[in-house]
């Protein structure tokens, strides 16, 4: 088992080798790369799910170092039909280094056709291999937690491929209720299936941190990640986040900010706001991914 956040104190800011950017097709610009910044960053604010879809995704995504913090270790992908989250570990620059890694291996899912799940598995696979790679002496090796949801061209229709390793999370909102896609793999969550937490308890536990399988971390195992499909409906709106969001908001408040009307970029700068106005314990990362009404699936 893991410990999937870093003490504060442990070493001084970092600044990263590089963070993958820049302006995006609205004209914003990410801050110059330091410490507060996420690992990589591609994004997307609206195109199509992949090259052979009708589907149009609508993206916004927003991340935080947080209050606690001297290093943001989270990264994300938001580019059509993949948008996924990254949570490093290990410490500050193996934490860095392991979602970097993790991320570039993921990259050629971006932009490309996806017709089978097992697309999806082997990236994450890959993604496991490149952060298992990474030289350390350290104690913790660099691992990472992962979340993402793909929207793929399944025989059966376009699909939400959801996975996850860790505690990085999917939620869906789907006719203004909000259900949780994955499935933590942590010591809380097994202690729920177990029937001996509540999900109020296990979000309040002083264990919910700790984690019992990650992309590398010196496990010896592959990365197979958990996997969920879901048809996808016309007015969906996905949330991929790490655990310093669901952390820090319930699943009212998730539906709240999630529900709020606004659009995907303005929804996932305020869901980690109020990350942050909650305690902002750890970095904060929200990717919010909208399917339109008009779309035909």
């Amino acid at each position: 088992m893991h410990e999937d956040s870093d003490s504060a104190g442990a070493s001084g800011p970092e600044r990263p080798a590089d963070a993958v950017g820049g302006a995006d097709q609205a004209g914003r610009r990410e801050p110059p790369p330091d410490s507060g910044t996420p690992v990589a960053a591609l994004v997307a604010p609206r195109s199509p799910a992949d090259p052979g879809s009708r589907a149009v995704t609508v993206a916004g995504a927003a991340t935080d170092i947080g209050r606690l913090r001297r290093v943001n270790e989270d990264g994300y992908l938001a580019l059509a039909p993949a948008f996924i989250v990254v949570d490093g570990m290990g410490g500050h620059a193996s934490g860095r280094a392991a979602a970097r890694a993790a991320l570039s291996a993921l990259v050629p899912l971006a932009g490309s056709r996806v017709i089978d799940q097992s697309q999806v598995v082997d990236a994450v696979i890959a993604a496991g291999e490149a952060v298992s790679a990474i030289p350390s002496q350290a104690v913790n090796p660099p691992g990472a937690t992962i979340a993402g949801a793909v929207l793929a061209d399944l025989p059966e229709g376009c699909t939400w491929i959801v996975f996850n390793i860790g505690d990085s999370r999917v939620y869906l909102l789907r006719e203004n209720l909000l259900s949780q896609l994955s499935h933590d793999h942590s010591q809380v969550q097994d202690l729920v299936d177990a029937g001996r937490l509540t999900r109020a308890e296990a979000h309040r536990d002083s264990r919910r941190n700790v984690v019992t399988r990650a992309l590398g971390a010196g496990l010896d195992q592959a990365a197979y990640p958990e996997l969920r499909l879901v048809p996808a409906l016309a007015g969906d709106r996905i949330l991929v986040c790490s655990d310093g969001l669901s952390d820090e908001l319930d699943d009212d408040e998730l539906a709240t900010v999630l529900g709020s009307g606004l659009g995907a970029q303005r929804t996932a700068e305020m869901a980690v706001a109020a990350a942050l106005e909650a305690g902002g314990h750890d970095n904060v990362t929200a990717l919010v991914v909208d399917l339109p009404e008009q779309e035909t699936l």
